[in-house]
């Protein structure tokens, strides 16, 4: 590792813990699990009922400034993340005053998901943090899906974890992708009431849906719409590149092999233990 990128994987280090500290919401998710979309709903909510920007995405205190009703929320993926980050997260979350937000996903999905995330958007200094090399990402998809470090394997290890973050939370509150998915107003709303929204105003959320629904979402990414580097495709001719990519669940299943796809539900039931209802067959229409 030269110094060059010790130094700033430091300074980023130090910058989240502290961030992370001064947070009064901590938004903890795998990659590849909505959480972008899920920001997108509650920037454009906080838009319609705060008047914050539209094309800006809540990003630690940037809204709280502008209207300070606004919680700090701060976003983190956790993982591959150094000790001190991954130590703060757990202790951040105990505090009393503090709200927590696990959204997670079936692992299946993360993990497929996560491959084509790594292979067309990645820059060099993100897989130099993971550890990985374009060689061992050139790998095909069923053999990423194995790989212990990368793969399900590992994804159902985070998810894991992050349950006993969960557990332990002083103010937590749990979110199912695939729920969200299926009523997204319902799901969105229960989590405003959580982050302190007294009332929740209905129209607004309707709005906010509205505004993040796939098709819609995906327009405004290839227009650069927003001015966050997060939803900007990583190569405009490349779809594999968008942020918003597909928006869907178990579509993999009909792309691997019969054996593969066996062996992933297998590991997703003896892993998760049935806990989030994941111990079956991933959703086709999630």
């Amino acid at each position: 590792m030269d110094l060059a990128f010790a130094l700033h994987e430091t300074r980023r280090a130090i910058k989240t813990v502290v961030r992370l500290l001064a947070s009064d919401v901590i938004v903890l998710s795998p990659a590849k699990s909505g959480r972008t979309w899920l920001r997108v709903m509650i920037s454009h909510y906080w838009h319609l009922t705060r008047g914050v920007p539209a094309d800006r995405l809540v990003r630690f205190d940037n809204f709280h400034r502008l209207d300070p009703h606004i919680p700090v929320v701060h976003f983190t993926h956790l993982f591959n993340e150094p000790p001190p980050v991954r130590w703060t997260v757990a202790r951040a979350a105990r505090h009393p005053r503090r709200r927590l937000v696990l959204l997670v996903r079936d692992p299946r999905d993360v993990a497929v998901s996560h491959y084509y995330h790594l292979r067309h958007r990645a820059r060099e200094r993100d897989l130099r943090r993971y550890g990985l090399t374009r060689t061992r990402l050139a790998r095909p998809l069923p053999e990423f899906l194995r790989d212990p470090d990368f793969g399900l394997p590992a994804q159902i290890a985070r998810t894991r974890a992050m349950l006993r973050i969960h557990d332990r939370a002083a103010r937590a509150h749990l979110v199912r992708y695939e729920d969200l998915r299926r009523d997204p107003a319902a799901g969105l709303a229960r989590l405003l009431a959580f982050l302190g929204e007294a009332p929740v105003d209905a129209a607004a959320v309707a709005g906010a849906v509205a505004f993040a629904a796939f098709d819609h979402l995906r327009r405004l990414e290839a227009a650069g719409f927003f001015r966050d580097e997060v939803l900007r495709p990583g190569d405009p001719r490349d779809p594999e590149s968008f942020k918003v990519r597909r928006g869907r669940s178990g579509s993999w299943r009909r792309e691997l092999p019969a054996e593969l796809v066996a062996w992933m539900d297998r590991l997703v039931a003896e892993g998760l233990d049935g806990r989030l209802g994941y111990g079956g067959i991933a959703g086709e229409a999630s």
